[in-house]
């Protein structure tokens, strides 16, 4: 049932795939809109700015813009050239130069379809948001030969435009190259997934499409901007093709991140474009050093996460190793472009997790280095010894004093899905323990266990009022952030609402379909305050009432029910983690025992308020430690 509800939301929410297709239904999305016609250009401030490195290659110059053409134009003379646009287009942009060395002028061209002019007779429909009768621009690339220019001959088209108010034609024309030129054709869309093209034309006596590219750009998704470079790098006498990729900003539930940009580089040759392996791994490099030198520094530390996190947009964006990569090859092979596994994303995601240790935060410190060396980056032996090192000086590890396997049963859990576990500590210090058959007390010194009179507590979680119930967290496969389900009670459960969370998904994930997948959620409290929660490790408040979420700084200390990962006071916490139980009270430390592992295994793990005994669910059993905190 929650499958069938689940599909039924995303069907709104669904992003298209890369390809050269509209949207309906997208909401929220703010995309970098290129040089359009009319627009002027805006100021963005270097402050923060991290770019690729210069081309290995010399003879590279600016671009040439095109001429913009008049206003409806379907005749436009440019020196003794008249251009004509096909039947039912209108010219927007042209370059004008002798491309085949005929001693006539050519001309490459942007024409686009004309809106019907209305029927004045026809009764006026105001227009609403969605509304198909809308006209579309849709634009194409054509090509004037000056022996005869009346008779374009198409070179590409964009993508189809989603017919939608919110959405303006994104036409932008360029010579980048001595034999090249660049468009851009497209949609852009304030309010959800648009899809842009990218061409560099060969120009010769028959110009032709040398390169080209899908663009997507899903709701909410950082800008996403490209500047090519024609200059020929291997000096062959043929103009490859250099595309500066620039990512920056974002939308809520993310802060704005840094403006952020990296090469990806093609040789042309005979057999199709040949990636340079230098790039992006030289741009990256860049960004990844400058995340290391903030880390350590107590002023500049909280910086890194966020650049880290804009890093890891900006791969996802232009590599098929990313997961969700916004760029794809129109032909030539087709896909994404592979990029290999990448050093810079390791030495990024150590710089991570070292800045989260200057800032004293063990639980995102933990979280951080979890995804630190996940394919794509690569996992090196001394990244991995620093990994440990810092992670001591956070929270280090200590030895339980005794560990034993209550004789207690508990039922399996749901996996990653959020529920309140079975175990609670009184604040006498014993343990209550939630089987099939009620609720038994076990005295965690010896291991003793018997019938209480407690009532069992609920599973599932719901708010303070009953009146909604968390379901899942989950990742909706458009790279963009996870998200939390949240459905009403009573009546049925169709009325479900996601709530966006400030966490993005892993770097590499690739969903198997487009229903998603369950990201790992753990709750801890609610109260009238919000949700407090562990999402893919990351600690947050979630307000579903007010469609909110962002990061917990701190706890925000509220009594938490049974089954909570909080201590019955509320003054401290166990999580498992790979690197063992992580203990967090007035200090944090990582509680390890023979009796715990393997680490991956516990689940729904709780402490008392002195933080000297744990308790988890270890394939059914429950497994109580005791031991000395780290002083």
């Amino acid at each position: 049932m929650l499958a069938v509800l689940r599909s039924r939301l995303q069907s709104a929410l669904f992003v298209l795939p890369l390809a050269l297709v509209g949207c309906n239904g997208c909401k929220r999305d703010r995309p970098y809109v290129p040089y359009a016609v009319g627009d002027a250009p805006s100021a963005v401030p270097d402050a923060g700015i991290v770019e690729a490195p210069p081309a290995a290659s010399t003879g590279a110059s600016a671009a040439e813009p095109s001429l913009v053409a008049p206003p409806n134009a379907t005749r436009w003379r440019i020196e003794d050239l008249e251009l004509v646009a096909p039947p039912e287009r209108e010219l927007v942009l042209a370059l004008v130069r002798d491309f085949d060395g005929d001693g006539k002028k050519d001309a490459l061209a942007v024409v686009r379809s004309i809106a019907p002019a209305p029927d004045p007779a026809a009764k006026v429909k105001p227009v609403r948001a969605r509304d198909e009768t809308v006209p579309a621009a849709a634009a194409e690339l054509v090509y004037y030969s000056g022996a005869s220019p009346t008779r374009p001959t198409p070179i590409a088209s964009a993508p189809p435009p989603r017919v939608d108010p919110s959405c303006t034609p994104v036409a932008r024309l360029e010579r980048v190259g001595p034999r090249s030129a660049f468009a851009e054709l497209g949609t852009s869309c304030t309010r959800g997934a648009s899809a842009r093209a990218l061409f560099v034309v060969r120009l010769a006596k028959e110009p032709a499409v040398a390169f080209d590219l899908a663009i997507a750009d899903p709701a909410g998704a950082p800008r996403l901007a490209i500047d090519v470079d024609g200059a020929d790098r291997d000096r062959d006498g043929i103009d490859d093709v250099t595309m500066r990729v620039t990512i920056e900003g974002g939308s809520p539930p993310f802060e704005p991140g840094p403006r952020l940009s990296a090469k990806l580089a093609f040789f042309d040759r005979p057999a199709g474009p040949s990636r340079d392996p230098d790039e992006p791994e030289a741009s990256l490099r860049a960004i990844a050093a400058q995340a290391t030198a903030k880390a350590s520094k107590a002023k500049d530390a909280p910086q890194v996460p966020v650049l880290v996190q804009q890093m890891r947009s900006l791969h996802r964006a232009m590599c098929l190793e990313g997961g969700a990569p916004r760029l794809s090859k129109l032909r030539g092979g087709g896909g994404a472009v592979s990029c290999g596994a990448s050093k810079p994303l390791e030495d990024a995601g150590v710089a991570e997790v070292r800045a989260f240790v200057t800032m004293g935060d063990a639980l995102r410190a933990l979280a951080a280095s979890d995804a630190a060396q996940l394919p794509p980056a690569t996992k090196t032996s001394a990244k991995s010894t620093e990994i440990a090192t810092l992670l001591n000086q956070v929270a280090p590890i200590v030895q339980a004093r005794s560990a034993r396997v209550a004789g207690v049963t508990v039922a399996s859990s749901r996996a990653a899905h959020p529920e309140w576990g079975p175990l609670a500590f009184e604040p006498s210090g014993m343990l209550l323990v939630r089987s099939a058959s009620g609720v038994s007390r076990v005295d965690p010194d010896s291991g003793e266990s018997a019938e209480s009179d407690v009532q069992p507590w609920g599973l599932q979680v719901f708010a303070p009022d009953g009146k909604s119930r968390w379901l899942e967290a989950y990742h909706a496969c458009e790279g963009v952030a996870l998200r939390a389900t949240f459905a009403p009670v009573g009546e049925g459960e169709t009325d479900m609402k996601d709530v966006l969370l400030p966490v993005p998904p892993p770097l590499g994930s690739r969903c198997a379909g487009g229903r998603g997948e369950a990201a790992k959620a753990i709750p801890i409290a609610w109260s009238a305050r919000g949700l407090e929660a562990l999402v893919a490790g990351q600690p947050l408040l979630i307000r579903p009432e007010a469609s909110h979420a962002s990061i917990l700084a701190s706890p925000l200390g509220e009594a938490p029910p049974p089954g909570s990962p909080r201590s019955p006071g509320g003054r401290a916490l166990a999580v498992a983690t790979p690197q063992g139980v992580l203990v967090k009270a007035t200090r944090a430390s990582r509680l390890r025992a023979p009796e715990l592992e393997p680490y991956e295994d516990l689940r729904h793990c709780t402490t008392n308020d002195d933080a000297t005994r744990v308790a988890c669910v270890k394939r059914g059993k429950v497994v109580v430690a005791s031991f000395d905190p780290s002083p």
